[in-house]
């Protein structure tokens, strides 16, 4: 391909148009999505294997999208679409990190860790997924979006839907077989028959609301199933292991999850994959490192002491379990704040001391500001709402956007044209230097036509991002992890065991 300092002139770019609201009189709204660049600027500056998953996928798309708008056309009423509107939160990372801890705080640490596991490694497989191959949702128009949340910021492909819901039907089927003896074939027949219905409802829901393709759905549900049967095979002895209470769990859990947030793949639009995959991984890292303090420090409180309190009456029963509730999540959401808060605080200063006494820049990913471009991380990003809540858009109707067709070519289908590439001094120092080979040199160059590109193409209204962000989130979730599953159950057994004697 010509390495001209001109992109090629590009196709046009398909626009996103929703509605936030399933209310009939609801407005539509243009918005910006990733992955709707040219597809030139794609083919470009991706690696080439990456760029042709991605031409495969965008085809079958352009294929897709004429017969899903009339389809849409023929399906979609009032009633449908409050049902799927509504339903699709049950196939969110939010729906399942918020059920998550509930198993831990009422005595069942063993099945939670089994379901974060599960459906974590689906939502870090799915997020690099979506960063490595920077497919658009269904081209809108002709498709119109409905959504409540800004999932829409998101790659395509695959359907984090899908791939939550399959494994979380498949987790919940499963546990309902192992207690048929107990609740009785018929029940666990119900019990199956409802969890088709919910993942289907969905994964159906996410071509009805025109947020996801064929491809989408069908690869979000593959990789579910995949991290459930995966499992299947290692979860015993992977429990095992931990229980053996060796150092090796801390000494290749923590260097192998800092590797994966290190070579999460580089996407060429904003796209909030990154920060799930951090968020997940390091909640599961969290559990395991709360499992193992537990095995050594014979501090884990057994399952059947966890429950015994629910046993002293209906009524001590609904008590216990608000206390619980209260108090856990509380402790959670004072964890989250504090810390983050600190970390935000604490660690620019020390990337700029490695930095200066390496002489050399740390590792920065796309799109987020190295400590030594920036003097401090705003206070108000310490104090940001849960992204995952506030997210959501619930009965927004109005037509209020923060990027509008007039003034975006990626929505009004003009063409993109990259400046003339123009190269910072420090950028020309580095790149003349004697030690910077051919390809060195390339790749700089690359890196810095890719940053022109995201200063054309930025959303409208996004903050800045900073490089203290990740490990900042990893240190959070981590420790969200690690008390939720280990430090807050032995609380409540040494206040409970205070009352009850």
């Amino acid at each position: 391909m010509s390495s001209s300092n001109h992109l090629a002139p590009p196709a046009r770019a398909e626009t996103a148009v929703f509605q936030h609201s399933p209310s009939p009189d609801s407005k539509l709204k243009t918005e910006w999505e990733p992955g709707c660049q040219p597809d030139e600027i794609y083919d470009r500056y991706l690696p080439s294997w990456r760029a042709w998953l991605r031409r495969k996928l965008v085809k079958r798309l352009r294929e897709e999208k004429d017969w899903m708008a009339d389809w849409q056309k023929r399906v979609r009423n009032d009633g449908r679409d409050k049902f799927f509107y509504w339903t699709a939160i049950f196939g969110t990372h939010t729906f399942f990190m918020t059920f998550l801890p509930v198993l831990f705080f009422f005595g069942f640490p063993l099945k939670g860790r089994v379901l974060l596991h599960v459906v974590g490694m689906g939502i870090y497989i799915s997020s690099f997924a979506k960063d490595l191959v920077c497919t658009p949702r269904p081209y809108s128009p002709p498709v119109i979006r409905l959504s409540m949340s800004t999932h829409h910021h998101e790659y395509g492909f695959p359907s984090s839907h899908s791939t939550n819901s399959t494994s979380i039907a498949l987790f919940f089927g499963q546990w309902l077989y192992e207690l048929r003896g107990h609740v009785g074939m018929p029940t666990v027949i119900v019990g199956w028959i409802f969890l088709t219905i919910y993942a289907s409802s969905v994964i159906g829901g996410r071509l009805y609301t025109g947020m996801h393709s064929t491809a989408d759905i069908i690869g979000g549900g593959l990789m579910g199933t995949a991290c459930w049967l995966l499992w299947i095979f290692v979860g015993d002895q992977t429990e095992a292991w931990v229980n053996t209470g060796t150092w090796l769990v801390p000494g290749i859990t923590v260097p192998l999850t800092l590797a994966m947030v290190h070579y999460h793949p580089q996407p060429l639009d904003d796209c909030p994959c990154f920060e799930d995959a951090i968020a997940v991984l390091s909640v599961i890292l969290g559990s395991f490192l709360g499992h193992w303090w537990g095995v050594i420090t014979n501090q884990a409180v057994p399952a059947l002491l966890q429950r015994e309190p629910f046993g002293r009456g209906f009524f001590v029963g609904i008590g216990i379990a608000i206390f619980r509730l209260i108090l856990g999540l509380g402790l959670m959401f004072a964890w989250r704040l504090v810390v983050k808060a600190s970390l935000l605080r604490i660690l620019p200063p020390i990337f700029r001391v490695i930095s200066k006494l390496s002489g050399s820049h740390l590792p920065t990913r796309r799109f987020y500001k190295a400590a030594t471009d920036y003097q401090e991380v705003p206070t108000k990003i310490a104090f940001r709402h849960i992204p995952s809540v506030v997210d959501l858009q619930i009965g927004e109707t109005d037509s209020s956007t923060g990027i509008s067709p007039v003034d975006s070519p990626l929505l009004n289908g003009k063409e993109l044209k990259s400046p003339p590439y123009a190269e910072s001094e420090g950028l020309r120092k580095r790149m003349n230097s004697s030690t910077t080979t051919e390809k060195e040199k390339e790749k700089k160059k690359r890196d810095e036509e890719i940053r022109v590109l995201i200063r054309m193409n930025k959303r409208k209204g996004d903050r800045a991002k900073y490089d203290a962000e990740v490990l900042t989130k990893v240190g959070v979730y981590t420790g969200l992890g690690l008390i939720a599953t280990s430090f807050i159950p032995v609380l409540f057994r040494q206040i409970e065991s205070r009352i009850f004697g």
